[in-house]
């Protein structure tokens, strides 16, 4: 009795919040939830073009009539990293595992590791990726701008990315 008294309790609360909403169901062809399946969206090896070394990408999402950004599990073995690049509308970084590197045009090369986050401004030149004897995995958040996430540009030099 408690138990359901609590249940009618929250719900009475989360009505006049607007928390608790009443939606066509799905028989009526309104879906308001879209549940992407984790074996419908494999990993696949980054292309040469825009990797060094041994990357897998895995998609998250993509942009939709309703989100103008995308994002996908990237992980790397040591040595493997990205191409230079920027992104029109700025990149979320959410290192998931291991340990890596950051490194911004003209810049520092940074350390990052499980649990950081980092933000890299619209249209800053930088590449990402494993250190020299540690794998990474991040999750990359990207928006678009004109149906582009990415601007790819050449490859970062063994010189580059050890410095």
């Amino acid at each position: 009795m408690k138990k359901m008294l609590s249940i009618a309790a929250v719900m009475a609360a989360a009505v006049p919040l607007g928390l608790w909403k009443s939606t066509p169901s799905a028989a009526e062809g309104v879906v308001g939830v879209d549940i992407s399946r984790n074996d419908s969206r494999p990993a696949g090896a980054g292309p040469a073009e825009t990797f060094t070394g041994d990357v897998s990408v895995k998609p998250l999402f993509d942009a939709n009539p309703s989100r103008n950004f995308s994002s996908a599990e990237v992980s790397f073995t040591p040595c493997a990293r990205t191409a230079w690049h920027t992104h029109p509308a700025g990149q979320t970084l959410i290192v998931t595992s291991g340990s890596g590197w950051v490194q911004e045009w003209g810049g520092q090369r940074q350390d990052i590791a499980a649990g950081d986050v980092i933000w890299t401004e619209p249209g800053v030149k930088h590449w990402h990726g494993g250190t020299a004897d540690t794998a990474m995995t991040h999750i990359a958040i990207q928006g678009l701008v004109d149906g582009t996430p990415v601007h790819w540009m050449e490859h970062v030099t063994d010189k580059q990315y050890l410095k």
